[in-house]
């Protein structure tokens, strides 16, 4: 989830596969350099300035999948999306795995209007249909880039999709 705290200027990304938090990125930091604090002996939150390149190298070289999926509201998208976008793709287009060639992996995004009103029933369906028309699997690595309805939202949706599959 990525929350913006305009006072503070700080931003907060909590990535999320299959329903459960990998790890939580906090932007405070300079830009060559990321702190690390570990939490319950795992390196848990990530701080730093410029974070998309770092989250997206960390997230493609830890998370193998064959679908990342990045879920957030039309506030942030407007200025984070078309970056995060570019990154991904880019990596993807880049990497080359020994002996297998390119990278076989997606990246899609889902946009979602803002606010409370989003955090419902319908709203999970919407999710989980359009999840399941783009054919994710378990192995899908979903992202939710948010605030707190975000946040609720993808991580209810990722940890309860393929329960009983």
């Amino acid at each position: 989830m990525l929350k913006w705290d305009s006072s503070l200027d700080r931003y907060k990304v909590r990535i999320l596969t299959s329903g459960y938090p990998q790890f939580f990125l906090s932007a405070m930091a300079s830009e060559t350099d990321i702190f690390k604090v570990s939490i319950l002996g795992k390196e848990s939150i990530h701080c730093g300035f410029h974070l998309i390149p770092y989250i997206t190298q960390t997230v493609l070289s830890t998370l193998p999948s064959s679908t990342y999926v990045l879920i957030t509201d039309r506030n942030v998208a407007s200025f984070y999306l078309d970056a995060f976008e570019n990154e991904f793709n880019a990596f993807l287009e880049s990497k080359v795995l020994p002996g297998a060639g390119k990278l076989k992996a997606r990246f899609l995004s889902l946009v979602i209007p803002p606010g409370e009103t989003s955090k419902s029933r319908e709203g999970k369906a919407q999710i989980e249909d359009w999840l399941l028309l783009n054919k994710c699997t378990r192995d899908t690595v979903i992202l939710a880039l948010g605030g707190g309805v975000i946040g609720d939202l993808v991580g209810f949706v990722a940890a309860t999709l393929y329960v009983l599959s």
